[in-house]
This record gives structure tokens, C-alpha cells and sequence, in this order.
């Protein structure tokens, strides 16, 4: 993943005819070193990256689904304005584009198939009009995973060259399930840019994200009134109405617009699963664009979290979302808008509450200008319920 500075570097790093010695001896109670096939070029960050990296020693599980608090009872509340159409009014997004770095720090693909030991090669590139001196690089993995040597110098690297540095990284056994691991490799510098340091990071997931937002369904939150009892938005065991939703255009299979994007009500049959409970899942989705929009709900007041966009260069960008509660909530907490409002909700002795909304939102992230979006990881909150997400372009 390629970020920071970028530039122009000179020279040809030599690699020390010691370090496999020294490796050896950090790892001597592993199998011999094993090289990695150099991948894509990436770059991390000495600080902790937008995305958490779980420890390599725990499962890198999903958080587990909780209980959504339940909705506020509507006798202890006013009634909500009349049902609204959604809203197509998108937020400005900002056509200053980001000047390049002028000296960048790439970190390859890492292999995650452990147990071995595996080479990582650092790039430095020196884009800007000075000659870089004083160069040392530094390298990191998750927590937990041994790198020999923790640093290495470089020579000065001329205007519009660049140098390696190789390190050695011990890989433990796979775990199962889907999570980041984070890798970072940090420069110091005199002269350059001026800035004095540049960083790079590289988030690997472990599995492949989920191809579809259906196949990540948890979660009932639309009924039928023929069956109010097959479904659990609020912990109640309260729902939204599924006639009710038709009637004001958002049947199952129905588009909206919000925030510039079009959005696709789930297609499920009313009483089936139709949305997602956030739980830091990783979802399949490709454009580009200027924001992703998130269509969903909230069963508690503070229904927030923060989603991580990967892009297919190996970047990242990251951006905080959240939905109002479903009724009796500022339809503008947390910066959501307004798509959907009904009248009603169906509780399990039948529909009910006519004289309050019970509502949908929008919300998004900004994208990455010329960046295609390959996955996206949801926030943790269980009390988030997403039932559409697009790329607005």
C-alpha cells in the first residue's frame, strides 16, 4: 500500500551480509527462513492505523452480535413530523485534490500463511529536489510478531532515486475468520522534503470480505402484518411494517435516492432476514466515487461507529457514520439525513404506534478521488442496522 511522501531516490541499497545471521539467531527456535514473492506495494504507519490490527495470538473473530437496546416506548414522547419522501439532497464534497507526497514509503503484500518466517522489502522514494541523508528505516507487524532488525540505515538517497531495506518477519499460524493485520514501516531523514519523516502501512486482511450485503444478513427488521411476530429490530421484538414501507415507495427490491446514491431496498420477503447488525464485518464492493452511503437505523441512541474503505492500490480511508434511533431521535443526530418514514410499526400483538414515524437514514463516508473501492469493513455496534450500501459517483 503506497501512501506519504513520494520522491525521487538514488542508490541501490546492499543489504548486510548479516542479517540472516542475525535473523537466525532471533529465530532460532524456527525453521529456516523462507522467502515471500514480493506482491503489490503498499505503506503503513508507526501509530496505530485507522483500522485495528488484532493480536496475532487471539482468533480473529467477528464481534459477536448483542441485543439492541430497546426503542423508547412512543406514550413517553410527542409525535414525529408526517412522512417524508427520501431525500436526493447530497452533501458538497470538496474538488481540492491532495498534492502527491514527495517522499513515499511502500510496503509489499505480506504473506499470512504461517508458520515461516518471511522477507519484506521496504521502498524509499525520493520525489523531491534534495538529496534525503541520515536515513534509517523501521519496520513493524502486528502486535506480537517478531521483525529482526527492528531498524537499518540507508545511504543518501539522490532526488528521483530510491532504496530497499529488507527485514525479516515471523508469521505464525492462521487463525480463522476475517480480520487486518496491520504492517508499518517508518523513515527518518534529514533534507528532502523537510519533513524529516514519512510513513507506510499495509492492512492485509486474513480472508477474503463477503461478496453481498444479503449473504451478511443478522437481523429482522421488516414484518408483515400477517406474521408480526418473526421479527427483532429493537430487542422488543418490534418491526417495521412492511405494508407501510410499500406504501411510501420502499417495498422490497425498491430504489431510493439519498446523498447522490442510489440505494436497493433488501429484496427479502417481509419476516426474513433483511439487514445487517454491524459487527466489523468486510464487505465485496467496486466503484469509484465521492462518498459510499450507508442506508440504516439505529435501536439505540447512540447507534455509531467508524467504517474503513480499502481500495484496490492496497489504501485506506475511514470515516465515522450513525444513525438515529428509529423513532422519538433528531432525524439529523450524528449527521445522518432522512430517507424513509413510516407511520407505524408492527409489535408482536400487531401493527401499532400509528400516530409515530419509525424511520430510515442515510449516511456516508467520503471516497478517495480516482481510487476504486474493492471492500469496505463495517463498523462495531450492534445497534446499527444497515440494510443498503452504495457508491455515490
Amino acid at each position: 500500500m503506497k501512501f506519504l511522501r513520494r520522491a525521487a531516490v538514488a542508490g541501490v541499497l546492499v543489504l548486510a551480509a548479516s542479517t540472516w545471521s542475525t535473523a537466525a539467531g532471533a529465530f532460532a527456535e524456527e525453521s529456516p527462513a523462507t522467502t515471500q514473492s514480493p506482491v503489490s506495494t503498499e505503506a503503513p504507519s508507526t501509530g496505530a492505523p485507522q483500522t485495528e490490527a488484532p493480536e496475532s495470538d487471539a482468533p480473529a473473530t467477528e464481534a459477536p452480535e448483542t441485543d439492541a437496546p430497546a426503542a423508547e416506548t412512543p406514550e413517553s414522547a410527542a409525535p414525529a413530523p408526517e412522512s417524508s419522501k427520501p431525500s436526493d439532497t447530497a452533501p458538497e464534497a470538496s474538488d481540492a485534490a491532495e498534492p502527491a507526497p514527495e517522499i513515499t514509503v511502500t510496503v509489499p503484500e505480506v504473506g499470512l500463511d504461517g508458520p515461516t518466517i518471511a522477507d519484506v522489502e521496504i521502498t524509499v522514494s525520493n520525489d523531491s529536489a534534495q538529496k534525503m541523508s541520515s536515513v534509517a528505516v523501521s519496520f513493524a507487524g502486528p502486535v506480537g510478531w517478531q521483525v529482526v532488525p527492528s531498524s537499518q540505515k540507508l545511504d543518501a538517497i539522490k532526488p528521483g532515486r530510491e532504496q530497499t531495506a529488507t527485514f525479516q518477519i515471523r508469521i505464525p499460524e492462521k487463525r480463522p475468520g476475517f480480520a487486518l493485520r496491520i504492517f508499518t514501516a517508518t523513515v527518518t531523514y534529514k533534507g528532502g522534503d523537510g519533513a524529516g519523516s514519512a510513513t507506510g502501512i499495509r492492512a492485509m486482511p486474513t480472508s477474503p470480505p463477503t461478496d453481498s450485503l444479503a449473504a451478511l444478513y443478522n437481523n429482522v427488521g421488516i414484518t408483515a402484518l400477517s406474521q408480526t411476530t418473526a421479527g427483532n429490530f429493537d430487542g422488543e421484538g418490534n418491526t417495521f411494517s412492511a405494508e407501510q414501507l410499500a406504501a411510501v415507495g420502499a417495498a422490497p427490491g425498491a430504489t431510493l435516492e439519498a446523498l447522490g446514491a442510489t440505494l436497493t431496498m433488501p429484496a427479502s420477503q417481509p419476516g426474513t432476514a433483511d439487514n445487517v447488525t454491524a459487527a466489523g464485518q468486510a464487505l465485496r464492493i467496486s466503484g469509484q466515487g465521492q462518498r459510499l452511503v450507508f442506508l440504516g437505523s439505529g435501536s439505540s441512541l447512540g447507534a455509531t461507529g467508524t467504517a474503513t474503505v480499502f481500495y484496490t492500490d492496497g489504501t485506506t480511508s475511514s470515516g465515522a457514520i450513525g444513525f438515529p434511533n428509529w423513532s422519538f431521535h433528531d432525524e439529523n443526530a450524528h449527521g445522518a439525513e432522512l430517507a424513509i418514514s413510516t407511520n407505524g410499526r408492527n409489535r408482536p400483538s400487531g401493527y401499532g404506534d400509528a400516530a409515530y414515524q419509525y424511520r430510515m437514514f442515510a449516511h456516508s463516508v467520503p471516497l478517495t478521488a480516482g481510487k476504486t473501492v474493492d471492500f469496505v469493513v463495517l463498523p462495531t455496534n450492534a445497534t446499527m442496522h444497515i440494510f443498503s450500501i452504495a457508491v455515490a459517483p
